[in-house]
């Protein structure tokens, strides 16, 4: 995927479904949470009773290098007011 234009790629899963997408080359970010919905209305994947794994795949040079940020991290993912996520 190198040639892919790709830099990063992020989502969550429920905890079993971590070994299947770790079997298709994601890896998981243990403490890492990704926060949709809007800024006025927070959607974060570590909200109480919504047990979620984030997991990430890095198909750049950059973003292989950058992976150490992302651990551990608060991702906030605002597409914009209209289309948010969740």
């Amino acid at each position: 995927m190198a040639d892919s234009g790709l830099d990063v790629g992020l989502f969550t899963c429920d905890p079993p479904l971590r070994r299947f997408y770790e079997g298709a080359g994601w890896d998981a970010l243990p403490g890492t949470v990704l926060i949709g919905g809007t800024p006025e209305s927070p959607f974060p994947s570590d909200r109480p009773g919504f047990d979620k794994v984030t997991m990430a795949a890095f198909f750049s040079a950059a973003a292989c290098r950058a992976r150490p940020a992302f651990t551990g991290a608060r991702i906030e993912l605002y597409p914009g007011r209209i289309d948010c996520l969740w």
